[in-house]
């Protein structure tokens, strides 16, 4: 793994670090995600995206996912039914903060 040595400004960097607080990470995580995110052919793909997370946070996992029987996946999304627009209120909230 190489090192990055990156002037930022003291703003900025106070921004990261509050980031990752928040998110209980540390300040390298959270630039080296920001960073990935950035890059040209990740921009716009979410999964990617959380690919990238995982992988920074040294959990991503290569397995196929469990099978789940049809019954236990709908009573899965019935649990959640109507979290959406919360959810969404949430996060734009979260991102104003930011």
């Amino acid at each position: 793994m190489k090192q990055l040595l990156l002037r930022v400004p003291d703003e900025l960097h106070r921004h990261l670090v509050a980031r990752a607080r928040r998110s209980d990470q540390s300040l390298n995580a959270v630039a080296t995600f920001i960073l990935d995110a950035g890059l040209e052919g990740n921009q716009g793909d979410a999964q990617a995206c959380v690919r990238s997370r995982a992988r920074a946070l040294g959990i991503l996992q290569e397995a196929p996912a469990p099978r789940v029987a049809r019954e236990a996946r709908r009573a899965a999304i019935a649990s959640t039914a109507g979290l959406g627009p919360c959810v969404d209120d949430y996060l734009q909230a979260d991102r104003a903060r930011q």
